[in-house]
């Protein structure tokens, strides 16, 4: 691979790796490939047991990083330096490190990343994505005015089969639907100065999920808005199997018991079953024309979901419904939304339960 980006000076570009073995590649050469480097790249394995830290060796080898350790392994505050090199690029070049923390979650390890860094501006996405080759300038180019603290960008869906593309569907909004003024960023798409992340106290280490909304509820109560740019495009890999995707969204409403975020909307989710099994017992015990109550609610359920796939339908991309997967997802969809729901629902439940 010949590398010859210009670099931004300034940035810091961390992740963490666990078990990444089959997207490491495709992760770090959209992240090699990017129009802009940053100055320095740092990774954090949390102790991955398949192929990860040597797929992420024999990648760096391939695009000629020289090693300063000579492959001896050295020590960070906390975990085991296993690459330390340095990329040269003309008369320029991008320091690379790679830490292996073992038993790290998410946030120890991003903050582990943070820490062995020195950029003024962090950048930060995760494997099993793919970065826009524009993604690194346009996701630190507010940061010319002092006052900009953080930014996030656009995630866009990555499908690889039908359960993949309804996933997209069920939960990946649209860039129009997004409010400027609401949004929230995960950390698979964002950036941040120093500043911001020492002010918020860091990643919150007791989280293993959620921790990134988190970390914004947290960067917000301390008086930094958070701007989105449409543009910082990152490709996210949808889960492709309902149990996956079942423990997916578990482990997101878990994290929101736990980090006491967004109880309206489970609130509401939880309204939402209750009113559905009542409606379901008067049908049985009174009358069936009952059911007919369910019509606006379904309506509604479906809506957004529904307006996505007819845009699929039209738009030609790897996450487009081709000959009979038309009719399958207008089947699937609604099948697909309450197994999210219900999933959400126990995992909010399990949080609470550990609160």
């Amino acid at each position: 691979m010949r590398i010859k980006q210009k670099i931004l000076d300034d940035v810091s570009f961390i992740t963490t790796v666990f078990n990444e073995e089959e997207s490491i590649t495709g992760f770090m050469e959209s992240l090699m490939e990017q129009s802009c480097l940053p100055r320095e790249i740092v990774i954090v394995d949390g102790g991955s047991r398949d192929g990860t830290l040597r797929k992420i060796s024999g990648f760096l080898k391939k695009i000629g990083l020289n090693e300063k350790n000579a492959g001896e392994t050295g020590h960070s505050k906390s975990g085991d330096i296993k690459i330390d090199g340095w990329l040269e690029l003309g008369d320029s070049g991008v320091n690379i490190k790679v830490i292996e923390k073992k038993g790290a979650n998410i946030s120890q390890g991003r903050n582990e990343a943070i820490k062995a860094s020195s950029g003024r501006i962090i950048c930060a996405s995760d494997a099993g994505c793919v970065l826009d080759k524009n993604w690194m300038v346009e996701i630190t180019k507010f940061y010319s005015s002092s006052s900009a603290g953080v930014a996030g960008g656009l995630s866009s869906p990555y499908c690889r089969n039908f359960i993949g593309k309804c996933l997209a569907v069920c939960v990946m909004p649209l860039k129009e639907e997004i409010n400027p003024g609401r949004y929230m960023p995960s950390s698979r798409n964002i950036s941040f100065t120093r500043k911001a992340w020492v002010d918020a106290g860091g990643y919150p280490e007791d989280m293993d999920y959620g921790e990134d909304m988190k970390f914004n509820f947290n960067i917000k109560s301390k008086g930094y808005r958070i701007k989105f740019n449409p543009d910082a495009v990152v490709l996210w890999k949808m889960r492709e199997n309902p149990a996956r995707i079942f423990l997916q969204f578990f482990r997101y409403a878990k994290g929101d018991a736990e980090g006491k975020m967004y109880p309206q909307r489970h609130v509401i989710r939880f309204s939402a079953f209750l009113g559905a099994v009542l409606i379901i017992l008067g049908a049985i015990f009174l009358s069936s024309w009952i059911l007919f109550a369910f019509v606006p609610f379904f309506i509604y359920y479906i809506y957004k979901p529904y307006r996505r796939l007819i845009k699929s339908f039209i738009n030609k991309d790897d996450c487009s419904f081709l000959g009979m997967e038309k009719l399958l997802s207008i089947i699937f969809i609604p099948i697909l939304l309450l197994h999210i729901d219900l999933s959400k629902m126990c995992g909010y439940i399990r949080g609470l339960i550990k609160l």
